[in-house]
């Protein structure tokens, strides 16, 4: 038998998320974890396996700590994904101002993801600029605020790539102004709330990373880890999801 607990913490606070990780020492035998990557919490992680804990990082990985395995997208090539497809949408040549939003760039997956993304801008669309880059931490009246505030000082902004989350706050930001539909906006993850915005116009497209997947393979993975037997892993694959292709979820 397999007994799943799920335990939430509000914010990204990086000792906060460590304090919980010591706690669980002596309470379980295998924990994955959505981790900021900052010192106290590689270490919590490190006293997790000193316990003979097995670790999992999901989603975003933390590098240098004793973990089983990462499970998740490659997030610098998604980052490059949406980049192209930003230039894509904007129309080759085309010149426009760009902005970014990122939930922490303390999680290594978000900051992987803007890596990518400016990358492919700089290499395949120097006519794009950059013009902001916000931390949002995931909340939708931050994110409102912030994109009514960029709107504000750039009215001839072009295109928004969020990173996190906090889409429906950017689209409510949006349609206030009348830029639902002439705005190019790409986000992350099929939700209710972005399957509402594809089918809407309001976001263009959104990449996917199946979290469906990568729980089930994180709970595989762990389970044959405490047990000592191997197991092949099966990442979760970037897809991306337009208005005519959206999943069930």
């Amino acid at each position: 038998d397999l007994d799943v607990h799920i335990a939430t913490i509000e914010g990204f606070n990086p000792d906060r998320l460590a304090r919980l990780l010591q706690d669980l020492r002596g309470q379980t035998q295998g924990v994955g974890v959505i981790a900021l990557d900052h010192p106290t919490v590689r270490e919590a992680i490190r006293s997790l396996s000193a316990n003979d804990i097995k670790v999992v990082t999901i989603a975003s990985d933390i590098l240098h700590v004793p973990r089983v395995a990462y499970i998740g997208i490659d997030n610098r090539a998604a980052g490059r994904l949406a980049g192209y497809l930003l230039n894509r949408f904007m129309g080759s040549g085309r010149p426009g101002k760009v902005a970014l939003f990122a939930g922490s760039l303390s999680y290594r997956g978000h900051e992987e993801r803007e890596m990518g993304f400016r990358h492919i801008l700089t290499e395949e669309s120097p006519n794009l600029q950059i013009v902001e880059m916000r931390e949002m931490l995931d909340d939708r009246e931050k994110a409102y605020s912030e994109a009514s505030a960029l709107l504000e000082r750039h009215p001839d902004l072009a295109a928004i790539y969020n990173v996190g989350a906090g889409n429906t706050g950017i689209a409510r930001a949006l349609k206030e102004r009348g830029r639902a539909q002439s705005m190019v906006f790409l986000g992350h993850e099929v939700t209710d709330g972005t399957k509402d915005l594809l089918l809407d116009g309001t976001l263009d497209a959104v990449i996917d990373q199946n979290p469906r997947v990568e729980a089930r393979e994180a709970l595989n993975t762990l389970t044959h880890a405490v047990r000592g037997l191997p197991y092949e892993l099966h990442q979760p694959r970037l897809q991306v999801i337009f208005k005519e292709n959206i999943p069930e979820i």
